[in-house]
């Protein structure tokens, strides 16, 4: 299914299950058949379940312009309204995480609950924060930026029940790195410290521990901002927990729901 945004642009999204919704919002480069070990899942216990391609992403329509956090932030919220959702919870993993920082700071009514997945609320280094992306700093980050992380994102590969939709959806609407390289560097310079530290809505971080990407202790650091935040760390397990380990991530997540009250109908 599609809906139009306020721009003009086709926002391709899939909902099933009926009850209360999550949202599941994918990361740079992503795509929504990573999340689809938890649209069956969730369904199963009876959620309704969303899940949606940004937009120069997926099925998505493709776009020259407007390649920022905040545009593809509004896409959400109008993906929200359109289907007359007052409140959800949302799970973002990796860049998708930062969109949640976003919406937490811009339209926090929406969020009941806010689920991070492996992802660091500030991606440069300092000479005080050492749980930046990998080596990037702010002298750098735009140069390392260009190229793609000589690193595995995974540790032990994709889950098979889920690679096969993945792998189709990459080969049917190739990710074009250089056209969205706007968007990367934007959201590599973001700081959202200062969302965990003030936030009124609750925060699940989950982490890899063996994560190519981030030192994961930058979750632990969350948990001593907030109350409102708690964290759970998954080991064994490279960047994309939930395609990784699904069965593993789906308890964490099941858990965070119904420790935050939010039961299935």
């Amino acid at each position: 299914m599609d809906f139009v945004t306020n721009d003009g642009i086709k926002i391709n999204y899939q909902i099933k299950g009926n009850g209360k919704p999550i949202i599941f919002v994918a990361g740079f480069g992503g795509y929504q058949e990573v999340w689809t070990m938890q649209v069956d899942y969730f369904t199963k216990m009876g959620y309704q379940v969303i899940t949606y391609d940004h937009r120069n992403f997926g099925r998505s329509q493709r776009t020259k312009n407007d390649h920022t956090l905040q545009r593809l932030t509004d896409d959400l919220i109008e993906l929200v309204q359109c289907l007359g959702i007052k409140q959800a919870v949302f799970v973002g993993h990796s860049m998708g995480g930062s969109l949640l920082f976003n919406l937490i700071k811009t339209e926090p009514d929406l969020v009941k609950l806010a689920v991070i997945v492996d992802q660091t609320p500030f991606m440069l280094n300092t000479s005080d924060w050492s749980y930046g992306f990998m080596n990037y700093t702010l002298s750098n980050y735009v140069r390392e930026a260009k190229m793609v992380p000589a690193v595995h994102e995974t540790l032990h590969g994709i889950d098979n029940r889920v690679a096969m939709k993945l792998n189709n959806a990459r080969i049917d609407h190739p990710f074009s790195r250089s056209d969205n390289f706007d968007l990367l560097c934007e959201h590599i310079a973001h700081d959202w410290r200062g969302v965990v530290k003030d936030s009124q809505v609750p925060i699940d971080v989950i982490a890899a521990v063996q994560g190519p990407y981030y030192n994961f202790l930058f979750a632990k650091w969350m948990t001593t901002q907030n109350d409102r935040v708690n964290m759970a760390l998954v080991d064994n397990c490279g960047h994309d927990i939930m395609a990784e380990v699904p069965d593993r991530f789906n308890q964490i997540l099941r858990h965070f729901l119904l420790k935050n009250r939010y039961l299935s109908n």
